[in-house]
């Protein structure tokens, strides 16, 4: 009960209607990706790609220029890139709360990491935006709650 109380506060959305900073940079290339232009980047593609499905199946068509920061989306969808990320971001909570909980075996050791990382506003503001952060942040977690919960059972 207290794992779904305290996902239910982190799943909250967000919402503003302007663009950040970063957005311009990650919204722009989903935007490229939805429209099948080539572009070349340093960073793995993975959570670009991610972020122009979202964008492509919440109804995003690719026609919004994110050139700078502040500019309003007025008639463009982007709740759906900006929910996939929060949606992931959400992810932390429960995933911090298993992995403590199977480390230490202490409930309240658990639920105060689930807390703190419920109130972090870094964490918040970060799962908020359309943003590379939430999906590496959630891919991390996910993968040590993985090798956490493989080491449980290894040592069955």
């Amino acid at each position: 009960m207290c794992i779904s109380m305290l996902a239910s506060v982190s799943f909250a959305p967000k919402s503003h209607v302007v663009l950040s900073w970063d957005e311009t940079h990650f919204g722009k290339m989903g935007s490229y990706y939805i429209n099948r232009t080539f572009f070349f980047d340093v960073h793995p593609p993975l959570g670009k790609m991610l972020i122009g499905l979202a964008g492509y199946l919440s109804g995003y068509d690719g026609t919004f220029l994110f050139q700078k920061p502040g500019d309003k989306y007025e008639r463009h969808s982007y709740m759906g890139m900006r929910g996939f990320c929060a949606f992931l971001g959400s992810w932390l909570v429960p995933f911090a709360y298993l992995t403590v909980l199977d480390l230490s075996k202490s409930l309240s050791a658990a639920l105060l990491t689930a807390a703190l990382l419920t109130f972090d506003t870094g964490c918040l503001t970060l799962s908020q935006y359309i943003l590379l952060d939430p999906i590496l942040m959630f891919f991390i977690m996910a993968a040590m709650l993985s090798m956490v919960k493989y080491n449980s059972c290894a040592n069955r």
